[in-house]
């Protein structure tokens, strides 16, 4: 019998739920609460928010924890997926007190996301930028003309974005390229989303459900995942990865040619 594939669900405030070894996995305040099957008496999707409701006995309000700003898709089908891998209860069978089974343990740091790591790659490239300018500019109005600080700054205002832009695009990019080759190709299924128009979905070798976003309206798309890190996805035909590498050529010359410019400036004359 196939095993449903169960995906993750990644709320906000670093939140996150998911599956592993016959037990729900909820990590929230830096906490991290393990949630046996046995425990859970139903799990509720509603819209962009899951409820795990644990076993309670009679006359006692069930416990319940609940995770929101997930993908409404996801939720549905991560509802879906622990139901059916849910042990059956016997009829008869003693009340359990689900919060008993519950244990909680500080969580372990988790990594940043790419969009975290993205965030604090643009502020510290633009923190060095604006650095950089200033101390030019000091150093040029002492060397030439004050005047030249203009210079400095179009040269500087031009480079450094387009030195940075090319930076952070250029992984991406190289992706495009490399995993096609070196990743594992998979099939990604069209989700039929109202709210999510553009949302595909597919499988990875450890049986998780990933996302992936296309406009294409396909109704199947080959994507090509890295097995090391399988949120990293591209399309497989590497469509639009030809325009890309023009565009990321063009901004690393006109990069190249202002910063040689603004070194440049404290050696010209106003």
């Amino acid at each position: 019998m196939p095993i449903t594939p169960i995906p993750v669900l990644r709320g906000g405030k670093r939140t996150d739920l998911r599956a592993a070894e016959g037990e729900l996995v909820l990590r929230r305040a830096g906490r991290e609460h393990r949630i046996p099957f046995e425990a859970v008496a139903l799990v509720h999707a509603e819209r962009r928010a899951v409820e795990v409701r644990l076993r309670a006995p009679e006359g006692r309000a069930p416990d319940v924890y609940r995770i929101e700003g997930v993908s409404a898709v996801a939720a549905t089908a991560f509802a879906r997926a622990v139901h059916s891998a849910l042990p059956p209860i016997p009829e008869g069978a003693a009340a359990v007190d689900g919060a008993a089974l519950v244990t909680a343990r500080p969580a372990e740091r988790e990594p940043r996301t790419h969009r975290e790591e993205l965030g604090r790659r643009v502020k510290w490239m633009a923190w060095t930028s604006l650095l950089a300018v200033a101390v030019m500019s000091v150093v040029v109005s002492f060397a030439t003309h004050p005047v030249m600080m203009i210079f400095v700054w179009l040269t500087g205002g031009v480079g450094f974005p387009f030195a940075a832009a090319v930076v952070l695009l250029l992984p991406k990019a190289a992706e495009r390229w490399r995993l096609p080759r070196h990743g594992i190709t998979v099939t990604a299924e069209y989700a039929h989303s109202a709210a999510e128009p553009t949302l595909y979905l597919y499988g990875d070798l450890e049986g998780y459900t990933r996302t992936f976003y296309d406009a294409s309206g396909r109704l199947r798309l080959e994507v090509s995942y890295d097995p090391q890190d399988p949120g990293r996805v591209v399309r497989a035909d590497g469509k639009g990865r030809w325009l890309e590498a023009v565009l990321l050529s063009s901004a690393s010359a006109i990069a190249a040619l202002a910063l040689a410019a603004f070194l440049a400036t404290p050696f010209m004359s106003a």
